[in-house]
């Protein structure tokens, strides 16, 4: 039901009819209306209370006459603030546990007025509960119950005093890694294992000078800067580094591991890292580091470091991977992994230990590096690369390019030298070219062999004329020149199996596909395009998926309707094909030859590395590490160090409930706390005074798991803090 005021004129005159209505449906389905009661006799009040009975019965709420209302109240104080207050609390109970502010306050200089450990807690706290920009934090303090707090007015946290925080955080940046991690090992629990990983964070417009325009994980393109985390079995930041947005993985993870090792961060825990540094070169440098690192090997690394691996017993194996067949295809999987020698372990994988052994990289004629220039090292390394080639011991360009950590494109070009004739190669090997440019060298060979050496002549003439100083040509050649002694352990999934199996059979019918539609598109055209363009889109196409090695590209000529036109053939190779299959669902680590744990401790060990993953994860979902909106490096990196303080406090947090039996994120955990507030009543005539709203249920829960119920006790409260 409703109120409808129904107006008529009559002459000058306007008559309102004030109406109870109710609506209803006619037996045809129409809607209508009819008329229970006239209200022209009511009064203004009475008509404007029926309106408000009508709103509250419609949604189930009770009414009160405004004169009972006036009578509870009447002897009751103002209530002149409500303040964010529970949530604040209980983090700051974590910031003082891990005595940040006393750490801070070692580390920065003194501050007038307002510490700067005071304002980078605010901006801590204000990126833990509502994260926005640094000058939202200065309109959200006065909100809160943090003046109350901390005992810092609301006008003396300002813009100004924010920055130079954050100035003076950046300064400090490793003395604070330094004494935080001193105080994370010193905990309960430990460091007992650590994990470490790269991300990246973008910017909106220009970004600082470290930042670099590229691919974000995302796929955008951005102004982004690299962050790389060290963290331990908690998820606990030990070790952070912002570096630039273009920065190659493995060497600022080598970097921050030097770092954790000079400052004994590490110690004897393990550093678990992802297969970007499975790669022979940057296990040297780890065991040359003494890190006790744990990683998985890169797919073109499993040749050298396994011979004969237990895949030769599934490679040929064909599945059908529907749904029908899952779970017959998964037993048959077991058994054979069984009958292969490999123990079923958690989470439905299984294992092989290979046990620790000296690995060598596999015997060649290679020229010893006996020493000498850029262009007689490049020189020998090519001969090199043709005899690995050769022999089949790298089966394609791409995979030689593995050894080499670069692109195959690059590769290439220093491979041109093979078109040198002998005497030219053998004036190379010697030496006497030293003093000529690459570019120069390439030239060279691109002329035919009999005017080789004549050009030769002419370009050291040049270059002694000019008296020119030895080439400087940037090495690419950081190989694993040394043998290795690492341990080793192989393990396999039979469920990744079949998803891989499944995933690739995807993209093989959507290449096939494609193909076609790039002969109908050519059997459609009014003008077919040349040979050349065909088999360079089929060769992208192929290249983009890493199949270039797997499959012949060729075209036949096809003739119709008075025209010809080409056509694409995809041949594929069957051996390359089953050499690739033969390792979908294995995987193989490799360890530093002092972890002793067993093989289904290291399998477990290795796949909990996605505690740095859900790390990454938090601060760029929860605490909005991204996107960045600072425009120097220094800011930039203070930035990055809020967010791995929040980090610390809202994982301290979850331990907390997790060893009180009551699991929960910190984001639940603080929204469910987000409605009990901070009260400042002020009563007549007298001094005001605070009150903390009644908890609920659930919040009486997580403070009593946490051991915190004295933050909603008023005469605590009252006593604790200083009214503003």
């Amino acid at each position: 039901m409703f109120i409808r005021t129904t107006r008529t004129r009559r002459g000058d005159k306007v008559y309102s009819y004030p109406q109870l209505v109710e609506s209803y449906r006619k037996p045809n389905g129409k809607p209508a209306h009819k008329v229970v009661a006239s209200l022209k006799d009511w009064s203004p009040e009475a008509i404007e209370g029926l309106k408000v009975a009508l709103a509250a019965a419609r949604e189930g709420k009770a009414v009160v006459p405004v004169e009972q209302i006036s009578e509870a109240f009447a002897d009751k104080h103002v209530v002149a603030a409500n303040l964010e207050y529970l949530p604040l609390a209980v983090l700051m109970e974590g910031w003082s546990r891990w005595w940040l502010g006393e750490l801070l306050d070692k580390l920065l200089p003194e501050a007038s007025i307002v510490s700067h450990s005071q304002v980078l807690q605010t901006l801590v706290l204000h990126r833990c509960v509502a994260p926005d920009s640094k000058r939202a934090a200065c309109a959200w303090y006065p909100t809160t119950a943090l003046p109350e707090l901390l005992g810092v007015k609301p006008r003396h946290l300002n813009n100004s005093r924010v920055h130079r925080a954050l100035e003076a955080l950046s300064q400090a940046e490793d003395a604070l890694q330094d004494g935080l991690a001193e105080r994370l090992r010193a905990a309960p629990g430990g460091v007992v294992a650590t994990y470490l990983d790269l991300t990246d964070t973008w910017f909106v417009g220009r970004g600082p000078p470290m930042s670099r325009l590229g691919k974000t994980e995302e796929g955008l393109l951005r102004e982004k800067v690299g962050i790389a985390l060290l963290c331990d079995q908690r998820g606990f930041p030990l070790r952070w580094r912002t570096c630039q947005g273009n920065r190659y993985e493995p060497p600022v993870m080598l970097e921050l591991l030097r770092e954790a090792q000079r400052a004994g961060v590490l110690r004897d825990a393990p550093v678990v890292m992802d297969r970007a540094m499975g790669r022979g070169a940057h296990l040297e440098t780890l065991l040359e580091a003494r890190v006790n690192f744990l990683t998985a090997l890169n797919r073109k690394e499993y040749r050298t470091f396994v011979s004969g691996g237990p895949w030769d017993v599934l490679g040929d194996i064909e599945l059908l991977g529907s749904p029908n067949t899952r779970r017959r295809e998964l037993k048959q999987l077991r058994q054979l992994a069984s009958d292969a020698g490999l123990t079923e372990a958690e989470g439905g994988r299984f294992v092989l230990d290979l046990g620790v052994e000296r690995i060598e990289r596999p015997e060649t004629d290679r020229v010893p590096a006996l020493g000498g220039g850029a262009l007689q090292e490049l020189m020998r390394e090519v001969l090199f690369m043709e005899q690995a080639l050769a022999s089949g011991w790298a089966p394609t360009l791409r995979a030689l390019a593995g050894w080499y950590r670069c692109k195959a494109r690059t590769l290439g070009r220093i491979r041109h030298l093979r078109y040198l004739e002998p005497a030219v190669q053998q004036r190379v090997l010697q030496g006497e070219v030293e003093s000529l440019t690459l570019d120069e060298l390439l030239s060279i060979a691109d002329l035919d062999a009999p005017l080789q050496m004549k050009a030769l002549r002419k370009l050291l003439a040049r270059a002694a004329k000019q008296d020119r100083k030895p080439a400087v040509v940037r090495s690419i050649l950081d190989l694993c020149r040394h043998s290795l002694l690492v341990r080793r352990v192989v393990w396999f999934s039979p469920e990744l199996l079949l998803l891989r199996r499944a995933t690739v059979r995807k993209r093989l019918e959507g290449l096939y596909a494609k193909v076609e539609q790039l002969n109908e598109d050519q059997r459609q055209r009014q003008r077919a395009r040349d040979e050349v363009y065909m088999l360079a889109d089929a060769r992208r196409l192929l290249d983009k998926l890493h199949w270039i090695d797997a499959f012949e590209v060729s075209t036949r000529r096809r003739r119709g309707q008075g025209r010809s036109w080409c056509e694409l053939v995809l041949n594929r190779n069957d051996e390359e094909w089953r050499r690739r299959r033969r390792l979908d669902g294995f995987g193989v680590l490799v360890a530093h030859p002092d972890l002793r744990q067993s093989a289904e401790k290291l399998v477990t060990l290795y796949f909990s590395k996605d505690v740095v993953e859900k790390d990454f994860q938090l601060i760029k979902s929860e605490l909005d590490l991204r996107p960045v909106r600072h425009r120097t490096d220094p800011k930039v990196r203070a930035h990055v160090s809020l967010c791995m303080l929040a980090l610390l406090l809202q994982r301290s947090l979850e331990h907390d409930l997790a060893d009180a039996d009551k699991p929960s994120t910190a984001v639940a955990a603080t929204t469910t706390l987000s409605t009990c507030h901070l009260n400042r009543l002020e009563p007549a005539g007298a001094r005001p005074y605070y009150s903390v709203t009644a908890t609920s249920p659930e919040q009486r829960e997580i403070l009593v798991a946490l051991d915190l119920e004295h933050l909603v006790d008023d005469q605590h409260v009252g006593g604790a803090i200083r009214p503003r």
